[in-house]
Order: C-alpha cells, then structure tokens, then sequence
C-alpha cells in the first residue's frame, strides 16, 4: 500500500474542518480527535448530498444523535453512531455516482 491510501479514510488529513494533532507525516496521536474530526466529515458529505437532491433526513437525525452523545461525553456511542454513519454515507456516494436524485 503506497503512503496515505488508508489515511483517507482513518485520519483523513488535510480534509477541509479536520483538526489534525502533530506534524503531518506522522502517525496520529491517540489525543487527537478523531470523532470529532469524523463528525465534521459527516456532515460535510451529508451536504454534498443534500446538494445533489437526495433526500438525507435518516442521516441527519443519525448525525444529530451522534453530536449528542458526542457532547455529554459518550465518545464509544458516537464512535459507535459516526462510523456506522460513514458507512452508510460510503454506500449512498458509491450508489449516487451517475445517477439521479433518490426519492
């Protein structure tokens, strides 16, 4: 695997609104928040498709709880609700490429 393939996806550096901690070669620290930097890239992709025409209600309540729980300081429930969120993401991107908006 060439360097940064994976990084994308597990510490997506660089990425707009994500707040790395430590230089930028290095492997991320455990103080760095990556549920929170994952929360940004969420809602982020929830915009781009909402921009598209798709209708992103169910991911948007699924964010909102995951910002809760992410607030009262439940970091395995919104590591929980985030990844599973940015699999579901993953799979409308993946379906919406070249096709129209979904009812």
């Amino acid at each position: 695997m060439r360097r940064g393939e994976s990084e994308v996806t597990q510490w997506p550096r660089g990425l707009v609104d994500y707040v790395p901690a430590g230089a930028e070669e290095e492997t991320p620290s455990p103080e760095e928040d990556r549920t929170g930097n994952r929360l940004r890239i969420a809602a982020r992709l929830i915009g781009l498709l909402r921009a598209g025409g798709e209708n992103v209600d169910p991911e948007l309540a699924t964010l909102a709880e995951a910002k809760r729980a992410y607030a009262a300081k439940e970091p395995t429930r919104a590591t929980e609700l985030v990844e599973r969120l940015l699999g579901t993401l993953d799979a409308r991107t993946r379906r919406s490429k070249g096709s129209g908006p979904t009812p």
